[in-house]
């Protein structure tokens, strides 16, 4: 299965031209911030050859797509939530927040919002199934984000002692053991079960 552009064609065919793509990455990471990435293409827009769901390309192949996506998009732009705000709002609307935020970082008004599940108020919002295998816009957002937030996670003081830059700060066996050894980080969510434990 390959991402396509049927969404975007569709509604460009019924007249709304600012079509917008948005995913996120990060939301079930142990540690730091989640981002969002949004994208919008042109109508003319041609389809870039090897766009797939960030996770299912290498590193070096998401950096190559990511400067052929900002090169060629008509706007995009990253939201991000901290990882204080994902432990204050949870999950589900620190993620719409970070899906406003990256809108809004866009710069002008929307005509369609396409992501995986989620309503944001205020936005006319279209849901799609896996939307970040099967829609272009979508796959585009998740490399985006997902080259952001490695780039950022690697790059935290904490990354040597927790091994971010292989983790990501996802729960990996390497980076549990690394919390029993040296206890958690300022940038661990604490509202999440298994970093709870070590708050008491």
């Amino acid at each position: 299965m390959e991402p396509t552009l049927y969404y975007e064609k569709t509604f460009w065919n019924d007249g709304k031209k600012i079509v917008c793509g948005v995913d996120e990455v990060g939301r079930g990471s142990w540690a730091g911030p989640m981002f969002v990435g949004a994208v919008v293409f042109d109508p003319g827009h041609k389809f870039i050859d090897g766009i797939n769901d960030s996770k299912k390309l290498t590193s070096k192949k998401r950096e190559e797509l990511y400067k052929k996506i900002t090169s060629s998009a008509l706007a995009y732009s990253i939201g991000i939530v901290k990882h204080y705000e994902i432990d204050n709002y949870g999950l589900t609307l620190a993620t719409k927040t970070a899906i406003e935020r990256a809108v809004q970082g866009l710069g002008q008004k929307i005509d369609v919002l396409l992501m995986d599940t989620l309503d944001i108020k205020g936005l006319d919002c279209v849901p799609i199934k896996k939307g970040d295998e099967v829609c272009y816009s979508i796959s585009c957002a998740s490399i985006l984000a997902k080259v952001e937030r490695d780039k950022h996670i690697s790059e935290v003081p904490e990354a040597a002692i927790y091994g971010f830059g292989k983790n990501k700060g996802y729960g990996t066996k390497e980076h549990l053991e690394l919390i029993k050894k040296h206890g958690i980080s300022d940038i661990h969510r604490k509202s999440f079960k298994p970093i709870r434990v070590f708050c008491d």
